[in-house]
């Protein structure tokens, strides 16, 4: 029976037929309050990029990391540089700690039927009161509308890059995309999904690189950066770069009336949960406030709440609906309280 099994799961996950990726998918990723956790590894000597074409089962679960962002989809028109960015649909703001310095990313994008990116601000905690922005124009190509297998698209644009709005730099790029294969990809974690991979081709000035980008409808996505300019499409490549994120995580903060006497994190509700449950907590002062989700292994797997609020009893809805079934953990962070509380996700 169990060689029966094992060869039953072999065959359902080369049988994956190729998928087309709409607006609508995009947009939905891009919905307010949604948030999605890369992994990222500067150090992945090679990786299995599999063959143009379909019928891959790309096995991408041996992934290490040794950076972690999380990206929120945040209402643009809130942020500090809206000003800058007059018209956007979307904007996501992503926090990374790299080495000690804390990195804030807000990237910002116009619908257009693809989700085109017109550009980022940055700041870092090693350059304190300064700002950097790059721009894109014309706004650079992410996608096309109901991309599938052999969907291909070829722009050039120019890429400014400001410091405290003095321009620093002018870059003319070039990128030619084409989705060239279809099948399953398996991540760390053992979530698999249908996926389409893109090969992109960028120039800027003399420089070339190459990046393979296995995506799915509903968010999960791998990028293996190639470290040759002309690597080969076909198995085992070297690469310099590589990210993986599992499907978006939906959440929302609501805060509810009350003035409490402590600090508190209480047990979410129901428990266990399948796919949503709520997880209230309490602040009796203002406070910083993180709260974020972790596997059992200890790998975080969403930011809930990563700001300043004030006293008061507050309720989160955690939506879970691609994770894998099994223990989880809710850490909740303050100025001067920590408490976790375990959760089990039944599928």
């Amino acid at each position: 029976m169990k060689k029966f099994l094992l060869l039953f799961v072999v065959l359902t996950c080369t049988t994956f037929a190729q998928i087309t990726i709409t607006s609508g998918d995009r947009a939905a990723i891009f919905t307010v309050g949604n948030s999605i956790t890369t992994y990222s590894n500067t150090s992945q000597s090679s990786v299995d990029i599999g063959s143009p074409g379909g019928g891959n089962s790309w096995d991408f679960t041996g992934l290490t990391s040794n950076t972690t962002s999380t990206f929120e989809s945040v209402d643009p028109s809130t942020t500090t540089y809206i000003s800058d960015f007059s018209g956007a649909d979307a904007c996501t703001h992503s926090s990374s700690n790299s080495g000690g310095t804390q990195i804030d990313i807000w990237s910002y994008y116009k619908l257009n039927t693809r989700y085109d990116l017109m550009g980022s601000a940055s700041t870092t905690s090693s350059q304190s009161g300064v700002t950097l922005e790059t721009t894109n124009n014309p706004y650079r190509q992410q996608y096309v509308n109901s991309m599938t297998y052999n969907s291909n698209w070829n722009q050039t644009f120019t890429q400014t890059q400001f410091a405290n709005g003095t321009q620093t730099g002018n870059s003319s790029v070039t990128v030619n995309a084409v989705v060239d294969a279809y099948g399953t990809m398996s991540i760390p974690g053992g979530m698999s999904y249908d996926a389409l991979r893109i090969k992109e081709t960028k120039t800027i000035g003399s420089f070339t690189s190459v990046t393979f980008t296995f995506v799915a409808k509903s968010g999960a996505q791998v990028s293996v950066s190639a470290t040759d300019s002309n690597p080969s499409d076909n198995g085992v490549i070297s690469a310099d770069n590589t990210s993986y994120n599992e499907a978006l995580v939906t959440t929302g903060v609501e805060q509810t009336t009350g003035l409490p006497e402590n600090f508190d994190l209480k047990q979410n509700y129901p428990n266990p949960f399948n796919p949503s449950t709520k997880i209230a907590y309490s602040l009796s002062k203002e406070s910083k406030v993180s709260l974020k989700i972790y596997d059992i292994l200890g790998n975080e797997v969403a930011t809930l709440v990563n700001s300043e609020q004030p006293a008061g009893v507050y309720r989160v809805d955690f939506t879970a609906n691609k994770l894998a079934s099994g223990f989880y953990i809710a850490r909740l962070n303050t100025d001067n309280f920590v408490k976790t509380i375990k959760m089990t996700l039944l599928k």
